[in-house]
């Protein structure tokens, strides 16, 4: 801690500083000041946040979290302290006349804290433990222990500081991040011609032209064209969905293939995907409900050790009051169980998992349900080739073959399957002599004089090719089970068709399995069709599901979850995954899903994979055994200093090695699991 009084001290004088602007509101002083709290803020960022776990810090600033409102005072307030409790050493044995600044300053220090306090007792009629530490405080310096009051409001700051880097304080307004992805320019059809303009000069009516690969940046329709539209983030739709004139597409989904002329809807916030950013924003994240085990804890006793206190009071005396009110039932609590959610905070970083919100913890181990979102999350973006069927003399190679040659140059999800298909059977395909990329549903191309064709149902009507009835009747069979057919057409004859279907995660399987050895229920919520959907609970053994669920439809399932006595984990990916992740009582997402789902889930698996969610619960249930222990030793010398005020009249002296006692006990339990971590190795 001594390195680092120097940058403490610093942030004391640029908070003290900050008054003084208040009070003569000169300019100049203002912009010192604030580069000076700037400095100090990057200074604690750099230096000592890292002190409660380097790499957790390092994966917090990865997904953006910036110190909140809150995070800046505490770290003001813990600089002053730490001067605080400086002046109070010089006032003791140097210079009395430093004591009257010593107890101005706990008074300032300890402003907000009594605000707080008493709101809560007016507003929430009960009492916190921050109101036992202003009494703690205030009986402790009336009787002359100046240096062991400001030593602990400086612990009592320092506690405040470990347990907010152990909450989710990512409070960035949700509806901003589509605002983000818009694109700077689109192209605007006037009068035939397509011109560039600004992107905020869209307006409602304007017709704008995307192509292929283009994010759509508006909800509108289809006016002119034909498009393959992957809309799964949004409806949660695994497969893509063709769209012609007339057809809506939505702002955030994505046009794989086509060209289109789209008028325009609803811009900005009046889009679907930015309605469900302002129903998150508006969102209250943070309930007394979610307050940690050990704070409702400490909060409860306040009223008994408060109600002793004052029984000491009358019967041993003030120093004796003093004593109980230092029992450590609450600070050493207060400081014990944020590094012991820290420590697994860490642990869970170095297995590739990030914890933002430290309560998830507590509350993963009392989960019995979970929730999956289907696609995205237990299936990938790509599909991949389940069957491949074969008309007359043709063979699966050769309609592979074909298939692979017409979609060499493509880079969207069927067509990459495809490739995967002839690359994992080891098929050699020449490139075609030339290509027509069709606008829509699929694309023709030329080798030595024939004509390929290959795409959806409606590619080979519009073309006027025959479908065998055989192929139809599969066609509608992958329609009801979710899955897409891709037909394959050669000189105007349909050779074969290509059935695709979701590709699941590697590791789901074998997560399903192991979570239902836990005891869990398990879950789909998916915005896909009820059939595809169904499928894949079959195909996974898992228990239940939902389908054809809205946006905030999701959430409403949660919720009537928990109303029937669940606890709810939710692992999602999506937008439309967003406000569930919000209603869930544990929430999960992956790296790589979209930065909504990743700022809205408390826990983010940052290495990709569902199977650290078993990680997850083990180390869920490691830290809940950690966390009992750590409240015994904190709890057990509290208890043993009480009944010492009172049958042996212990004092002040007694009371700090006692209370040091049950705080290093504590502690060390705390921080003992980070010794299993391993070690760097010297160079």
């Amino acid at each position: 801690m001594l390195p680092l009084i120097p940058f403490l001290l610093s942030g004391s004088a640029a908070y003290g500083g900050l008054n003084l602007y208040k009070k003569h509101k000169t300019k100049a002083i203002a912009n010192f000041v604030k580069k000076t709290d700037t400095r100090y803020q990057a200074l604690i960022r750099r230096r000592f946040d890292p002190l409660f776990g380097a790499k957790r810090e390092t994966q917090l600033q990865d997904f953006a979290q910036e110190y909140s409102d809150q995070e800046r005072d505490i770290n003001r307030r813990l600089g002053l302290s730490t001067l605080n409790t400086g002046v109070a050493v010089l006032g003791t044995y140097f210079y009395p006349p430093l004591l009257l600044l010593n107890a101005l300053g706990l008074m300032y220090i300890l402003k907000p804290v009594v605000v707080d306090s008493i709101r809560v007792l007016l507003r929430e009629k009960r009492l916190k433990y921050k109101l036992m530490a202003l009494f703690a405080t205030t009986f402790t310096f009336l009787n002359g222990f100046y240096i062991i009051g400001s030593l602990i409001i400086a612990i009592l700051f320092l506690a405040f500081k470990i347990a907010v880097r152990t909450e989710d304080y990512s409070h960035k307004a949700l509806a901003d991040v589509f605002a983000r992805q818009a694109p700077a320019t689109v192209w605007l059809l006037v009068e035939g011609t397509e011109v560039e303009i600004p992107f905020s000069q869209l307006q409602p009516g304007d017709v704008i032209v995307l192509s292929g690969g283009h994010t759509i940046p508006v909800d509108g329709h289809i006016t002119y064209g034909t498009a393959t539209v992957d809309q799964h983030i949004l409806t949660g739709e695994a497969q893509p969905v063709e769209k012609s004139t007339g057809d809506t597409v939505l702002a955030s989904t994505v046009m794989l293939t086509g060209k289109i002329h789209m008028q325009v809807d609803k811009t900005g916030q009046s889009t679907l995907a930015a309605q469900i950013g302002e129903i998150l924003d508006n969102a209250s994240h943070y309930r007394v409900s979610n307050e940690s085990r050990s704070e409702k804890l400490v909060n409860k006793l306040t009223g008994p050790v408060l109600a002793t206190s004052g029984l000491a009071w009358l019967s041993v005396g003030p120093v004796g009051a003093a004593a109980v009110l230092n029992s450590s039932f609450g600070s050493g609590m207060i400081i014990a169980a944020p590094l012991s959610v820290l420590s697994y905070l860490n642990i869970a970083s170095h297995n590739g998992i990030l914890v933002k919100d430290g309560r998830s913890l507590e509350t993963l181990h009392t989960v019995d349900t979970v929730v999956f979102d289907k696609t995205g999350t237990l299936t990938l973006e790509q599909p991949e080739v389940s069957k491949i069927y074969r008309c007359g003399k043709w063979t699966e190679t050769q309609v592979l073959h074909y298939a692979a040659m017409a979609e060499h140059r493509q880079t969207h999800p069927i067509a990459k399957a495809i490739l995967a298909e002839a690359e994992q059977r080891k098929l050699t395909y020449v490139l075609p002599d030339s290509a027509d990329y069709e606008i829509g549903f699929g694309i023709r191309v030329h080798y030595q004089g024939q004509t390929i064709q290959v795409g959806s149902k409606r590619f080979m009507q519009q073309t006027q090719i025959e479908i065998p009835a055989d192929i139809l009747v599969q066609q509608d069979y992958c329609q009801q089970i979710g899955n897409s057919l891709v037909m394959v057409a050669v000189e105007g004859k349909i050779i074969g068709a290509i059935e695709l279907q979701a590709q699941l995660r590697p590791e789901t399987n074998k997560l399903v399995r192991q979570l239902h050895k836990r005891g869990l229920k398990l879950y789909i919520l998916s915005g896909d069709h009820t059939y595809p959907t169904q499928h894949l609970a079959e195909r996974l053994g898992i228990d239940d599901f939902f389908a054809e669920v809205l946006p905030e439809g999701k959430a409403e399932m949660i919720e009537k979850l928990q109303q029937q006595g669940r606890k709810v984990c939710f692992v999602g990916d999506g937008i439309n995954d967003a406000i569930a992740l919000r209603q869930a009582d544990v929430s999960v997402s992956l790296r790589g899903a979209t930065t909504v789902a990743t700022d809205s889930a408390q826990i983010v698996l940052v290495s990709h994979s569902l199977q650290q969610l078993n990680q997850l619960f083990d180390i869920a249930s490691s830290f809940n055994s950690n966390l009992n222990r750590t409240m015994v030793l904190a709890y057990v010398p509290g208890s043993v200093l009480i009944a010492g005020v009172f049958l042996l009249h212990f004092g002040m002296p007694a009371a700090l090695v006692i209370y040091i006692s049950g705080l290093t006990a504590s502690i060390t339990n705390a921080l003992y699991p980070l010794t299993q971590l391993p070690r760097k190795k010297s160079k």
